[in-house]
C-alpha cells in the first residue's frame, strides 16, 4: 500500500500529498485580521486538515490557539459538566487550567454558558496580551446532546457582537467546523439566527492544484493517470486521495482502462459501496436526514438527469444535498459533484429508496453494469464485452 497518500483522518502536516487551496488562504487571513469563521461542509472535505495548518501559521505569528474538538467532550452529559469540559481543554492549551477551574467553581451561582463566556474574558484575555483563536471543531456533534445548544453558538455570536462596547473582545475569533448549516446551529425561533463571520468554502481540487499528486504515482504516465482520476472524481479530496493511493499499489503502466478498473473495484462495485466510508456516508446523509425523503430524493434525481436547480440556503432539501455533499453548487447552481456519485447513486438507486417503493436489492443496482454510462452517455467500462459500451 503506498504512504504517500493519506485516505483516513486528518493529513500530517508534513503530507507529501496535502493539496493546497483557496480556503487555505481565506481562512489564515480572516483569522488573523480576528474574523469569526465557519467551514461548514460534508465529511471528508478536508476541514480538520486546514484547521492544522492554519493553526500552525497561526501560532507562528504568535497568536493563541485553542482547538475544541466537541466529540471529546462525550455526550450523556448534562450542561454543566459539557461546558465545564469545554473550559478544561481551553485551559490546558492556555496554560490557565488552575485558575480556570478556580474560576468555574467560584462561579457556581452564574449559568454554564456565562461562566464559559465570562472565563475566556476575565481569565484568559486577562492574563494573555496576544490574540485568541478559538477552533471549535465537529460542532454537529451537539445534535446527539441531551440538551439544547443554542445558547452556545448565540453566545459565541455574543462575542462578536460585544466588540463595539468591549474592544478586549476584538482580540478573541471563533471558527466553527462540522457537517451543518448556519440554520443548524440556532434552531430556536426565538432567538436570533446565526448569521456572522465569513464563510469558508472548501471546493474540490482543480487539475493545476492536484498536479503535486502525480508523485506518489508509480507508473510512467502519470499526468495521464491523474487526469484519468480527476475524470471520476472531479476533485473530490476523499476519493482523489483514495483512487491515487490503490493506483500506486496495483499498476505500472498507467492506461485508462488501469484507472477505470481500480476505480470500478473501489468504488462502483456493489461490494466496495457497502465498504467505502465515504459512500457509506452520503447514503446514510441522505436517507437519515430530517426533510422529506421523498422530495429530497425526487430534487436530487432532477439534479442527476440535467435539470437546472439554482441552490437556495434557505430551503432545507438543498441544505441536505450540500451537507451530504451529493451536489456541488457551482455559479449558483447545484450539479452530481462527480462521475462516482452519478453512477453509484443512479435513478435505480433512487426509486429503490424512495418511499413506498419495495425492492429487493434497496442498496444496489441489481446486477446492472456499474459502468454503463458516464457525463457524455459514452461507457467508460475497461471490460470490451460489456454489452453497453459504445461502439
Amino acid at each position: 500500500m503506498s504512504t504517500f497518500y493519506v485516505t483516513g483522518g486528518t493529513l500530517p502536516l508534513d503530507a507529501p500529498c496535502y493539496v493546497e487551496r483557496q480556503a487555505d488562504r481565506d481562512l489564515y487571513q480572516g483569522l488573523v485580521l480576528s474574523e469569526f469563521c465557519y467551514v461548514l461542509t460534508a465529511r471528508q472535505m478536508g476541514k480538520s486538515s486546514i484547521m492544522i495548518r492554519a493553526a500552525k501559521r497561526l501560532r507562528q505569528r504568535n497568536i493563541q490557539v485553542v482547538v475544541l474538538d466537541l466529540t471529546a467532550i462525550g455526550q450523556n452529559v448534562t450542561p454543566e459538566q459539557w461546558y465545564n469540559g469545554l473550559i478544561a481543554r481551553l485551559g490546558r492549551q492556555v496554560d490557565l487550567e488552575d485558575k480556570l477551574e478556580h474560576f468555574w467553581v467560584e462561579k457556581q451561582r452564574v449559568s454554564p454558558i456565562q461562566r464559559f463566556i465570562s472565563a475566556i474574558h476575565d481569565v484568559v484575555l486577562a492574563e494573555r496580551t496576544e490574540p485568541l483563536v478559538i477552533f471549535v471543531d465537529e460542532i454537529d456533534a451537539v445534535r446527539s446532546l441531551p440538551f439544547s445548544t443554542d445558547e452556545f453558538f448565540a453566545a459565541i455570536r455574543e462575542c462578536y457582537n460585544r466588540r463595539v462596547e468591549d474592544p478586549e473582545f476584538k482580540r478573541v475569533a471563533f471558527c466553527l467546523l462540522g457537517v451543518a448549516s448556519p440554520a443548524d446551529l440556532i434552531r430556536d425561533p426565538r432567538i436570533t439566527p446565526f448569521h456572522i463571520g465569513h464563510r469558508i468554502e472548501l471546493t474540490d481540487f482543480t487539475k493545476s492544484q492536484s498536479a503535486a499528486m502525480t508523485e506518489g504515482l508509480r507508473c510512467s504516465n502519470a499526468d495521464a493517470v491523474l487526469d484519468r482520476v480527476l475524470y471520476w472524481t472531479n476533485g473530490h479530496p476523499y476519493l482523489t486521495q483514495r483512487h491515487c493511493q490503490m493506483i500506486a499499489s496495483d499498476i505500472r503502466d498507467g492506461t485508462v482502462h488501469d484507472v477505470d478498473r481500480v476505480c470500478s473495484e473501489i468504488f462502483l462495485s456493489s461490494r466496495a459501496r457497502e465498504r467505502d466510508d465515504n459512500l457509506l456516508f452520503v447514503r446514510e446523509r441522505l436517507l437519515r436526514s430530517e426533510v422529506d425523503l421523498g422530495a429530497l430524493l425526487k430534487l436530487y434525481d432532477q439534479i442527476r438527469e440535467g435539470h437546472v436547480v439554482r441552490d437556495d440556503e434557505t430551503n432545507p432539501l438543498h441544505d441536505a444535498l450540500r451537507l451530504s455533499g451529493i451536489t456541488r453548487v457551482r455559479d449558483g447552481f447545484h450539479h452530481v459533484r462527480n462521475r462516482i456519485y452519478e453512477h453509484v447513486f443512479d435513478h435505480h438507486w433512487v426509486k429503490a429508496n424512495s418511499p413506498g417503493t419495495t425492492f429487493d436489492e434497496p442498496h444496489s443496482l441489481a446486477g446492472k453494469c456499474m459502468l454503463s454510462t458516464s457525463w457524455k452517455g459514452v461507457c467508460a467500462s475497461p471490460d470490451a464485452n460489456c454489452a453497453s459500451r459504445s461502439n
